[in-house]
């Protein structure tokens, strides 16, 4: 049975994992599991971001054993090992006084002799004849042989050795990370609407919608390419199948009333009568909205149903949270009712 935990606490147990591992000298090492393109790698490294801790990724595929414990060379009449750059760089870090991140990808789909020599960095945190230092966390990630990704039995004497979970793709964690990376508001709400489309692996080496993949499509938008390609290049990340159901979205979005003539007038601008297109005007609204527009942007939502209220102010509080700038968050002072409305609802549910 698997050690599911919400990627919500992945944040929460990097941290607790190396407040351990710093404790200590013999190895808080993590292994996280989990489908195809659900954030295992993002997580990590977005925490060492916030902590301001130094970061190594180590895509083990790309490896061969030496190269992870270090080349072995003749000094003299003797036999030493090269330390690896990935090494040299966490020991620099901690001479800076900077704690490490190190991140072994792809650990289960690498090859059996180079989980067992970064199985010696794991267990043993010695690369080379040098000892890693304390406050240095070591996670290896992947995914599981239900995923269906070349993925190779790990030797249960490596299982033993690691603190493993799995996580899988969940919507709200994933839009409070897309809102942290500015993903296109056209796809957070497309996904807010339409829940079962944040990831769907179809494992048929056919292209598939995922956190990954949707990160890719919001390139896409936010490059404004042709309107000959986007179609194809969209599809090219989440499939053909979940592409027409988005472009057709994207007409109704790019269909709207715009944002600053329903601010103008806001008790007399028309509200939709069709859902898809309620969803994505409340996008389109809360991706506009600024300080001077938000008591406006607030009467004209209580226009809508109250069902589509509590959508906005979720909508609202994940970008107010993701902005790292104070003076970028958007004051609720305007939307106290709605806020007041959606508490009791959610009371009362």
């Amino acid at each position: 049975m698997e050690n599911i935990i919400s990627i919500a606490n992945v944040p929460a147990y990097i941290r607790a994992a190396m407040a351990i591992q710093s404790e200590r000298v013999d190895g808080f090492p993590l292994l996280i599991l989990g489908p195809v393109g659900v954030g295992k790698s993002q997580a990590p490294v977005q925490v060492a971001r916030d902590e301001g801790w130094h970061v190594e990724v180590v895509n083990l595929s790309n490896y061969q054993p030496a190269e992870v414990t270090g080349w072995v060379t003749q000094v003299g009449d003797a036999m030493d090992q090269l330390l690896p750059v990935w090494g040299r760089n966490v020991i620099d870090a901690a001479k800076a006084g900077s704690k490490s991140l190190i991140i072994f990808e792809e650990f289960p789909q690498c090859d059996i002799d180079v989980q067992k020599a970064s199985a010696q960095v794991i267990w043993d945190r010695r690369v080379a004849g040098h000892r890693l230092p304390e406050d240095c966390l070591i996670i290896a990630n992947g995914n599981r042989k239900s995923d269906k990704a070349a993925v190779k039995s790990i030797p249960e004497h490596l299982v033993s050795r690691f603190n493993i979970v799995t996580v899988e793709a969940e919507l709200d964690p994933t839009l409070a990370h897309f809102a942290k990376i500015d993903v296109a508001p056209e796809v957070t709400t497309y996904l807010s609407q339409f829940p079962d489309a944040l990831h769907r692996h179809a494992a048929d080496g056919t292209p598939f919608p995922c956190p990954r993949t949707w990160v890719a499509v919001s390139d896409v938008i936010k490059a404004e390419v042709p309107k000959a390609i986007e179609m194809p290049m969209i599809a090219g990340a989440i499939g053909v199948g979940e592409q027409a159901k988005f472009t057709g979205f994207l007409r109704i979005w790019r269909d709207l009333v715009a944002p600053s003539e329903v601010f103008a007038n806001p008790d007399a601008a028309p509200v939709p009568e069709k859902a898809d297109v309620r969803y994505a005007m409340i996008g389109s609204l809360i991706a506009s909205v600024t300080n001077k527009t938000a008591k406006a942007c607030a009467a004209y939502i209580k226009r809508l149903p109250p069902e589509y209220h509590s959508v906005a102010v979720s909508a609202l509080l994940r970008r107010n949270e993701a902005a790292g700038d104070p003076g970028k968050k958007v004051s609720t002072t305007g939307f106290t009712d709605i806020l007041i409305e959606t508490s009791n609802l959610i009371g009362e549910g």
